[in-house]
């Protein structure tokens, strides 16, 4: 067993630091001497002016000439005669680089976004420059291979029959869950191929309440009528889905004969980290649906935020040999549990733009048969400028998109086999440090509390309430979800908010930026299913440069 001791004024121990500092200056420097694609002058520019840290509202004025730049930029509309001189163009893009987002920052922490990592942005760069289109094997070359190689690592790390499996980079998390959605209606209903959604069978499509928006934007893209054609499940208080409804739901729509092509489930919500459990869904799916002989669902999973997670399937967690905090470990094993019914999905999401430390935009949805892929092919009719004696050879009849980059995939398979796994362990376990140490200072601070604790991931949601008025953050929160549908409720929730948002502003960016969010949680359900969100903050910790010091400015400061 490991011996590390615990401690509420700690983030990480001696042995863990060594190993995030290794990391910071080994993929995360924008070091020029082991990067050279860094040394470029542009470049080098937009990295010495990111690398001060100004907050964002100090950021225009200290920027060379920035007003002017900032006025040319918003004057800028139409295409010159001539080409400007490389100079001038250039100045132009190092102004809009460096003043964009700075993820880079420690403070940065709003949302499941963080700063690539060098070997990412090396192996994008290669990407772009080769230009390669993953949509058709003549037009991708040896890259199409390269994409195999992702395809098959992913799969072996999850647990997927690399022989069987296959996937498909495209443009995010979206597209990925898009995929999801497909792959039900296509295998479930074929003829909506030609006939569209509305022939044949009723159906109900069915995610969470806590999915990200896109598990409803798709269907409104697919043509779905959400009110009437989708189903969303409750949740847990942990915000995962509810076993019990959803399998009510499931019984009621097969005793109709009514067909469930998707079920789309969540692994690491992006508000609060809560992970659906997936193995119970794929055996309660196959059981009813044998038990009223009815097709079963395509079970896809977004896991666009957790899925680095399955780096640690293989971790051995009695030796510890990172020297990670205890209860970072316990929650991280408990999570890594959830994690290995990943391999009981259909297919699910991988976006290597978030906890992946690699450019935007590089997402892979990865599928468990190909056979699914089958199902999704166009006639070979629609393709005739293509030589049909190769079209078999990629994806390109069944993909959504007529042209797939590959600077996504260069960056993922650079940062993968850069990396390797010890290397994310190391990042994952980093923010995942941090969040605990917010989670601990946060329950000892007046007016402060984390919603869905037991969520041990790197997402952290919370409220906070004026210490003068609120002695019990906890019970003031129980009695927010309990009293939502009173006038005398919703009045307090309203004040409370209206606390939590003042301070919000007033603080600024300070330590942390943090992001405000419209549902940290919600109420208790009443009689009819309804509840009402509840606003609050987060804090998200995939940055490898934030440490202790910047959250504990941030509690310093939480108050405004």
């Amino acid at each position: 067993m490991s011996t590390v001791t615990p401690t509420s004024k700690s983030s990480q121990t001696p042995q863990f630091a060594s190993h995030i500092a290794r990391i910071r200056k080994e993929f995360f420097s924008r070091d020029s001497r082991r990067w050279p694609i860094f040394a470029d002058p542009a470049l080098a520019d937009i990295i010495h002016f990111r690398g001060s840290h100004l907050p964002p509202d100090d950021r225009l004025a200290a920027y060379p000439n920035g007003m002017t730049e900032h006025e040319e930029l918003l004057q800028d509309q139409t295409i010159p005669e001539v080409g400007r001189p490389l100079s001038e163009v250039n100045r132009r893009l190092v102004f809009v680089g460096a003043l964009s987002k700075c993820w880079e920052d420690p403070a940065s922490v709003e949302n499941v976004v963080t700063t690539p990592c060098d070997a990412a942005i090396q192996g994008a760069a290669i990407g772009i420059l080769a230009n390669p289109n993953l949509v058709y094997s003549e037009y991708a070359g040896m890259a199409e291979e390269l994409e195999r190689v992702v395809v098959r690592q992913i799969a072996n790390l999850v647990g997927y029959d690399p022989n069987v499996a296959t996937g498909v980079f495209t443009q995010g998390g979206t597209f990925c869950n898009l995929y999801g959605y497909l792959f039900g209606i296509r295998k479930a209903m074929p003829q909506s191929l030609h006939l569209g959604l509305e022939y044949g069978q009723d159906y109900r499509m069915i995610n969470s309440q806590g999915g990200h928006y896109s598990n409803t934007t798709n269907l409104s893209l697919l043509g779905v009528n959400i009110s009437k054609k989708t189903i969303r499940i409750k949740l847990t208080q942990a915000s995962n889905i509810d076993l019990k409804d959803l399998e009510d739901q499931l019984t009621a729509c097969f005793r109709l004969g009514c067909i469930v092509p998707t079920i789309m489930l969540t692994m690491g919500t992006t508000d609060t980290f809560a992970v659906d459990q997936v193995k119970p869904v794929r055996e309660l799916a196959d059981r009813l649906a044998k038990k009223f002989s009815i097709a079963q669902p395509h079970i896809h999973v977004d896991s666009a935020v957790g899925w680095p997670l399955i780096f640690f399937l293989d971790y051995d967690f009695d030796k510890n040999p990172l020297h990670i905090l205890p209860q970072t470990l316990e929650g991280l094993r408990k999570n890594v549990d959830r994690f290995r019914e990943l391999k009981y999905a259909d297919s699910f999401t991988v976006d290597f733009q978030k906890w992946g430390y690699v450019p935007y935009t590089s997402s892979l949805v990865m599928v468990k048969d190909r056979a699914s892929m089958q199902a999704l092919e166009h006639d070979p009719e629609n393709f005739s400028y293509f030589e049909k004696d190769v079209q078999g050879q990629t994806h390109l009849q069944s993909t959504i998109e007529c042209s797939r980059g590959a600077a996504g995939l260069f960056g993922a398979y650079a940062a993968l086999n850069s990396l390797g796994k010890q290397g994310y362990q190391v990042l994952i376990a980093h923010g995942l440090q941090n969040a605990d140490y917010l989670r601990r200072r946060l329950e000892k601070t007046r007016g402060a509390i984390v919603v869905a604790p037991e969520n041990c991931g790197p997402s952290v949601g919370f409220r906070v309430y004026d210490p003068a008025r609120i002695a019990d953050p906890a019970a003031e929160l129980a009695i927010e979800k309990q009293s939502t549908g009173t006038d005398d409720g919703r009045k307090r929730l309203a004040e409370n908010t209206a606390y939590h948002r003042r301070v919000f502003v007033e603080r600024g960016k300070v330590g942390l930026y943090t992001n405000w969010i419209q549902y940290v949680t919600h109420s208790d359900y009443d009689e009819q299913g309804q509840w009402v969100p509840i606003p609050g903050e987060k804090a998200v910790f995939m940055n490898p440069h934030t440490q202790q010091t910047h959250i504990d400015q941030f509690l310093a400061r939480i108050h405004g």
